[in-house]
């Protein structure tokens, strides 16, 4: 069995994210899992992994690539957001100089 279907199937290791979007931001992300079902997987450093149901697309820095079998890891080291624009739900960098109010 492959690390990231144990690593699934170990409720405790993965929080499923039912709100993404209501989520300031997720730190010290290391690698991103984009699966064909639209799931999207962060790992994290030193961190509990989530597990981000629905997500349209991923637009963060990379620093490699790996596919296995139809998913595509994105090896990152970043902060990021989920967003929902216009009905597409992103994962992208997220800008600490973003000024609010």
């Amino acid at each position: 069995m492959m690390d990231v279907q144990r690593r699934l199937t170990e409720k405790r290791a993965i929080r499923h994210v039912e709100a993404p979007t209501s989520m300031p931001v997720f730190r010290s992300v290391t690698r991103v899992w984009h699966f064909p079902s639209g799931d999207v997987l962060l790992e994290r450093a030193e961190r509990r992994d989530c597990l981000i149901p629905d997500v349209d697309r991923v637009d963060v820095p990379v620093r490699g690539t790996e596919q296995v079998a139809d998913a595509v890891a994105l090896d990152t080291n970043t902060a990021v957001r989920v967003t929902d624009n216009t009905g597409n739900v992103v994962v992208s960098e997220f800008d600490k100089n973003v000024k609010i109010g």
